[in-house]
């Protein structure tokens, strides 16, 4: 990986000369990213949001190799000649990198062999038959009151009065999201939840709504990485049991839609693999690379070591 945990930190610097544009960052099976390919991509953001994104080495690290993946993916394209393939000649831009990694991913999946599943589709429905079962209904509505607009404090106040609302009076459960709930889709469903008793959700948010009986009922008050929530049970029907015989064709497309996947993640991941060589030093220059200076700051950009001294006559230090 990129050695993002030796980037350097955020000094007051104006943006870099662009001269070093050709310069190697990284390198990995065969592809390049250099200073100007990541200007290119700065370029493509506005302005004021570069400095923010460029000050996390996480995303500078996830930046690069994304870039390096995209750039392997191309050369592969070339190799299969589709950089004259005329779909993707007529591509909207031109036949960028961008564009080609992405062809070469369709051809992937376009060309794998893939085996025959009508003896496996039986094991996988006897071994998975909820998988198949269809009919069933599980919907709740929420009261969200977010903690990423208000403190813990605030929103747990909040949430607690929602809660005493709700509890004196259920059926005004609608009319309380509209008043308490921070869902931006409020106002089109009510906080309508499909599918609540899916493991996609928070484990405290499905826990929660597993527990949910009968239409109507409520939950406790609970947390989540999101805020504080109230669920209302709508509607629950258990999944009906489907014969082989019926799903027989869903259970091999499904098989075949796994395979796929997974043999083009495990490509992906022999690339993302392949030795890598990154040079430290620029990788880190990236983080002030576009830094905006401002009025406060320019004095700062001109010392030269750690001795200089600030007007007030202190040691100016690098935050």
């Amino acid at each position: 990986m990129v050695a993002a945990q030796q980037l350097a930190p955020p000094f007051a610097l104006a943006a870099a000369p662009r001269v070093d544009a050709d310069a190697v960052i990284a390198s990995q099976g065969g592809a390049k990213v250099t200073f100007g390919d990541v200007d290119a991509f700065a370029e493509r953001m506005p302005e004021a949001d570069r400095s923010h994104f460029f000050d996390s080495p996480q995303r500078i690290q996830s930046l690069i190799m994304n870039l390096l993946l995209q750039r392997q993916l191309a050369a592969e394209a070339r190799e299969h000649g589709l950089d004259k393939d005329p779909d993707v000649l007529a591509a909207k831009g031109g036949v960028t990198d961008a564009v080609l990694a992405k062809a070469e991913t369709a051809r992937l999946r376009r060309e794998l062999v893939i085996p025959d599943f009508s003896e496996l589709a039986q094991e996988e429905f006897i071994a998975h038959p909820e998988k198949y079962a269809t009919g069933g209904v599980f919907d709740v509505k929420q009261i969200l009151v977010s903690t990423g607009i208000r403190s813990d404090d605030e929103a747990k106040a909040l949430a607690e009065k929602a809660a005493a609302e709700v509890k004196a009076d259920p059926a005004a459960f609608d009319a309380l999201v509209e008043k308490y709930s921070d869902d931006p889709g409020k106002s089109r469903d009510h906080g309508l939840v499909h599918n609540a008793d899916s493991k996609a959700y928070d484990e405290t948010f499905h826990e929660a709504a597993l527990a949910l009986q009968k239409p109507g009922d409520l939950s406790p008050l609970i947390k989540t990485p999101f805020g504080y929530h109230l669920l209302q049970l709508v509607e629950r029907k258990p999944a009906q049991p489907q014969p082989f015989e019926k799903v027989r064709d869903d259970v091999i497309a499904t098989l075949k839609s796994e395979f796929i996947e997974k043999s083009v993640r495990t490509h992906l991941d022999v690339l993302r693999n392949n030795p890598l060589d990154a040079d430290a030093g620029r990788v880190a220059s990236l983080r002030t690379r576009y830094k905006i200076e401002t009025p406060l700051e320019a004095p700062a950009a001109a010392a030269t070591g750690p001795a200089a001294k600030a007007k007030d006559g202190r040691t100016a230090s690098k935050p």
